[in-house]
């Protein structure tokens, strides 16, 4: 039976149209099995939409100002303050956690003269997590705002969107019959929770994951279920770019364990697309592998 190709977009994809969405992907993948030298897929494709929901999710939480810890406000209007302040307090505290990981993935090393960090260990301190962001935003080709709205979306999804998302996309995943599952950005954490069932990891002939924050341990130590910090024991293909600050932790073999094969890809002057994931034979050949199997 051949499988169906699921895939599962990441963030910021609010207010687009799913089924253009789904042909870049598909655009890209056929880049990829050209460049692989294999046919044109002939597959059933589903894409699963949540990016409404996750952002719906996002304005109800900022316009009930939800749960704002005043403590972590600081006194002085002129000290650095909480990233999304009417958030909550437990989405602030994993986007610190995310930030002080992510610096550290980036390459800052504790005590070093240049990196302008008087020490990262307290994460709940939002001076910290203020100079972390400078230090990435300087360091890497990502500006302060891209990276500030990434940690959120994984930050609310991981707290208060996750239950509420998983509902969405499970419905439209096939109930039977094998599949194979390519994630991105977000998305990659999405199916790392999906993969948390039995049934479909037993119908999971290939996961994907391109551009992934699964390597940043505030993202692992906050997925669903504390088993998921496992591997799910799937063949899994790891995709990333070093420019890919959300990538940030890669290879993720080491910290996951087999199976797994990382490779590592260049995207040029778009590091997270997933068109440009896509389109590289090492990523789309085992994809088409996978969806030509009888």
């Amino acid at each position: 039976m051949s499988a169906t190709l699921v895939l599962i977009h990441g963030r910021k994809q609010e207010w687009k149209k799913p089924l253009e969405l789904q042909r870049k992907w598909q655009a890209g993948l056929a880049a990829g099995l050209v460049k692989a030298g294999l046919p044109p897929m002939d597959a059933p494709v589903v894409f699963p939409y949540f990016g409404n929901l996750l952002r719906r999710i996002t304005d109800e939480l900022a316009q009930s100002h939800a749960d704002i810890d005043l403590e972590t406000l600081p006194s002085d209007p002129d000290r650095p303050g909480p990233l999304h302040p009417y958030l909550g307090s437990d989405i602030g505290v994993v986007e610190r956690k995310m930030l002080l990981d992510m610096a550290a993935g980036a390459g800052w090393v504790p005590g070093s003269d240049d990196d302008g960090l008087e020490g990262l260990s307290d994460v709940l301190s939002w001076k910290v997590a203020r100079d972390a962001l400078d230090w990435l935003a300087r360091r890497t080709p990502f500006d302060q705002e891209f990276i500030a709205a990434h940690l959120r979306d994984v930050a609310v999804y991981l707290t208060r969107a996750r239950t509420r998302v998983l509902s969405l996309v499970r419905e439209q995943i096939p109930s039977d019959g094998p599949v194979v599952l390519v994630s991105h950005s977000l998305g990659t954490v999405v199916a790392r929770d999906l993969l948390g069932d039995a049934d479909l990891r037993a119908r999971t002939r290939l996961w994907v994951t391109a551009g992934s924050p699964l390597g940043i341990d505030a993202v692992r130590k906050n997925l669903g279920d504390p088993t998921y910090e496992e591997n799910p024991g799937v063949e899994w293909l790891s995709t990333y770019d070093v420019n890919d600050i959300v990538a940030l932790g890669h290879p993720l073999r080491k910290k996951w364990g087999p199976p797994l094969e990382d490779v590592k890809v260049e995207n040029g002057d778009e590091p997270h697309s997933i068109e440009r994931y896509l389109a590289h034979s090492q990523v789309a050949g085992p994809i088409g592998t996978e969806l030509a199997s009888p």
